[in-house]
C-alpha cells in the first residue's frame, strides 16, 4: 500500500517552458508541439512560429506589429532568455488560432486522469476581447472542452501598451479525464479567439506548462513506477 503522502506526490510526466527555443522568427517548436487554425488536427499542424518579438529594446512589440504565431521574449529580443509561444492576429492573420501538444504514455501503465498547469501571459494590449479555451483529445482531431482551463481577456483602451515583463495568469492543476493506455497519446489544445473579429488584437501566449498524473492515477501506478519512467527520459 502506498502512503498517502507518496500517493499525492506531484510526479511530473512532462514540462516545458520554451526557453530553449532558438530566437528566430521561424523558430521550430519543441518536439510534440504544433500550431493550427480554426479546425485543427494535431497531425495537420505546423511546427514553427512565423514571428518573434520582445517586450523592450530592438525588436519590441508595437501597435503595428505583424500578425502571426509568435515566439515571445521577455525583455530584449536578441538576448532575453524567458520565452513563450502564442499569437497576435490581424486582418490578414485571423483568429481563431490553436496551440497543440501531444503526450505519449510510455510509463508502462495505463493512465486515466491527469492535471495540467501553465501560465497565460499577456505581452501587448488590444481593443478587442480575446479568449483562451482549453480542450483535450485522445486522437488529436476530436476535442473535448475542459472549461477550467479557459481564460478571458477583456478589451483594453489601446493597442500600444507593452507589458514588460508580461503579465501572467496561472492555471494550476486543471483536471483532465482521459483514458490513455500505455503507448497511446493524450492531446491538449489551447484556442485563441477574438470576439467577433481578429483586428486590434491582444498579444497572448502560454508558458511554464507541466503535466502530471492525477492523485488517483498515481496511486494506481505506484510512485516507484512513475519515478522510474521519469528517470528514463
Amino acid at each position: 500500500m502506498i502512503a498517502a503522502s507518496a500517493a499525492n506526490a506531484a510526479v511530473t510526466l512532462y514540462s516545458q517552458n520554451f526557453d530553449t527555443m532558438v530566437t528566430s522568427a521561424t523558430a521550430a517548436l519543441p518536439t510534440n508541439w504544433a500550431l493550427g487554425g480554426a479546425s485543427p488536427t494535431f497531425s495537420g499542424g505546423t511546427t514553427a512560429v512565423t514571428q518573434n518579438a520582445g517586450t523592450s529594446g530592438t525588436g519590441v512589440l508595437t501597435s503595428s506589429s505583424s500578425g502571426g504565431a509568435y515566439l515571445f521574449v521577455n525583455g530584449v529580443l536578441a538576448n532575453g532568455t524567458d520565452k513563450s509561444i502564442g499569437f497576435l492576429t490581424t486582418g490578414s492573420y485571423s483568429s481563431p488560432r490553436s496551440i497543440m501538444f501531444k503526450y505519449t504514455n510510455s510509463t508502462g501503465y495505463d493512465l486515466s486522469s491527469f492535471t495540467a498547469s501553465w501560465d497565460y501571459e499577456k505581452y501587448r494590449s488590444g481593443t478587442r476581447q480575446f479568449d483562451w479555451t482549453f480542450f483535450s483529445s485522445t486522437d488529436g482531431s476530436s476535442w473535448t472542452a475542459v472549461t477550467s482551463g479557459d481564460q478571458s481577456y477583456a478589451a483594453d483602451a489601446n493597442t500600444t501598451t507593452v507589458s514588460n515583463p508580461p503579465t501572467s495568469i496561472p492555471k494550476t492543476d486543471v483536471a483532465i479525464s482521459a483514458s490513455v493506455a500505455n503507448g497511446a497519446s493524450l492531446y491538449l489544445r489551447w484556442a485563441y479567439t477574438g470576439l467577433a473579429g481578429s483586428t486590434n488584437a491582444q498579444a497572448l501566449g502560454i508558458d511554464n506548462f507541466s503535466l502530471v498524473p492525477a492523485p488517483g492515477a498515481l496511486a494506481l501506478l505506484g510512485v516507484a513506477g512513475l519515478i522510474g519512467a521519469r528517470k528514463r527520459r
